[in-house]
């Protein structure tokens, strides 16, 4: 196995007209002045906000969500599913397959799925198996990112390797797995732990991207 490690290292108005009852009259008539301003100003805002309303009934035909609760606009649904299944093969052998307990697919080829899991068949007839709990897939190209809910995401390897993050994103022409987040892979002669890694499927070949900290077991 090779191991390359790297380090790459946010008021008022007084008036007088001969006596306290023409000052009486002038604050009066100042208060009613006042009176009428201020329902005139209540008005015009009601007016407003009623016009603006309108407005927006009438050029909008539905209320927007946020876009982490709804697909991109180009996205637009094309089915829903469950028990989800694509395959990939090269010269009649499959070399990687996807499984999902959902999936939405999407017109511009995209699927998101739930429950999903990746296994690789490698030329050495070795075998990887990826598990996570929801993931986008591009069923065109293959490539898919997978992330943890409740579960680590978590790639299993016929030779006894096991690696555990919080995401994956899988390339499938280069068949590289590689995050950004902290990382445990467990070996049967190392322990290794880091922040962001790349590497093959087999975990053969990995780089680790920051705060290596790794462990020889007999």
């Amino acid at each position: 196995m090779i191991f390359v490690f790297t380090e790459i290292v946010t008021y008022g108005i007084n008036y007088a007209y001969g006596g306290p009852v023409g000052r009486h009259n002038a604050l009066v008539s100042v208060t009613v002045n006042r009176t009428l301003l201020m329902v005139l100003i209540v008005f015009l805002l009601v007016g407003v906000s009623f016009y603006g309303g309108y407005l927006l009934l009438r050029e909008t035909t539905e209320i927007s969500m946020p876009s982490f609760f709804q697909p991109p606009s180009n996205e637009r649904l094309f089915m829903s599913m469950d028990g989800f299944r694509f395959a990939q093969s090269e010269n009649g052998r499959i070399t990687w397959r996807v499984d999902a307990r959902n999936a939405d697919l999407f017109e511009n080829k995209k699927a998101q799925l739930k429950d999903m899991e990746i296994d690789f068949k490698n030329p050495d007839n070795t075998e990887a198996r990826l598990f996570g709990d929801t993931g986008a897939m591009d069923t065109a190209s293959g490539n898919a990112s997978v992330r943890r809910i409740s579960n680590d995401v978590k790639i299993v390897t016929s030779d006894g390797y096991q690696l555990t993050t919080n995401s994956l994103f899988w390339n499938a022409g280069d068949r590289v797995v590689w995050t950004a987040d902290p990382f445990k892979l467990l070996g049967r002669e190392i322990y290794l732990e880091g922040i962001g890694i790349t590497a093959k499927v087999d975990m053969r070949t990995l780089l680790v991207k920051d705060s290596v900290k790794a462990v020889l077991q007999k």
